[in-house]
């Protein structure tokens, strides 16, 4: 990611965006209202985050196999520390909190996440969808292990991980899935990749569903990515928060828009 075209945009992005509690649709102002607000508190949380304090402050190394932008075939393996991955590609708190939230409000009962990471993400998801099912691909084995590993030690019954990567489970995998309710996209942050996941994963999708694509900001050409998507004609409403971006595909919504939404800055933090 170029920090400089990520300040540069971030400095945009605020001076252009409205607050996230000026919708006029009622369905976005009180999802956004409930998913932001930072009074509700919930005791599973803190038991997620402690697992996240770990990874942070850990002094193991795993060689690890990157599948994401930037890396080819000859490079993805290397040695990295654990608290680095913990630090440089978990979902912050605020992000986190408000898949939780929206977890609870909208109750979906098949999400998938592209990109488990160390696991921290889909913890929320899965307390937040606690009657849902959590289907969670991640492509670097040592990983995926990992994650797995707390999701035992938490004895988590509703995620299925996956240790594949995301090209791999939309051909294999994808299709035993007659619809999906809600898509988190964390990965691969690349205009083309971006693209043919959402169309590959479209026949899935149904009115309510919900699909969040992560870091939309990451480089011009992940954001050429997102712009396109908002655009699909199926899209009817998508809201831009920069951190990440949201897609809606319901006909309720009077008419199609796409916000540019300014999130709490606690949401950076």
């Amino acid at each position: 990611m170029s920090r400089f075209y990520s300040i540069f945009k971030f400095i945009q992005h605020r001076l252009h965006s409205r607050r996230w509690d000026s919708f006029h649709s009622p369905y976005l102002f009180n999802l956004f209202t409930y998913c932001c607000d930072h009074k509700i508190v919930f005791p599973e949380i803190e038991g997620i985050e402690s697992h996240r304090n770990k990874l942070i402050h850990s002094k193991e190394t795993i060689n690890r196999t990157d599948f994401g932008a930037g890396m080819t075939i000859s490079d993805n393996q290397h040695e990295k520390r654990i608290s680095s991955i913990a630090r440089q590609s978990l979902s912050l708190p605020f992000q986190c909190r408000f898949l939780y939230k929206l977890m609870q409000l909208t109750k979906p009962e098949i999400c998938i996440e592209f990109g488990t990471c160390l696991g921290i993400t889909s913890l929320y998801l899965s307390y937040g969808a606690d009657a849902g099912k959590i289907i969670s691909i991640e492509g670097d084995p040592a990983i995926a292990s990992m994650a797995k590993h707390i999701f035992e030690e938490m004895q988590i019954k509703n995620i299925t991980s996956i240790n594949s990567t995301f090209e791999d489970f939309i051909n294999q995998d994808l299709k035993e899935l007659e619809t999906i309710d809600f898509i988190f996209i964390d990965g691969n942050h690349r205009s083309g990749p971006l693209l043919s996941y959402y169309h590959a994963l479209k026949p899935h999708l149904r009115s309510n569903t919900i699909i969040m694509v992560d870091d939309i900001y990451w480089s011009s050409d992940m954001n050429s990515g997102w712009t396109s998507l908002t655009e699909m004609p199926e899209v009817t409403q998508s809201v831009d928060c920069f951190q990440f971006g949201l897609l809606f595909f319901s006909s309720d919504f009077i008419s199609n828009q796409n916000h540019i939404i300014r999130l709490p800055l606690k949401s950076i933090i």
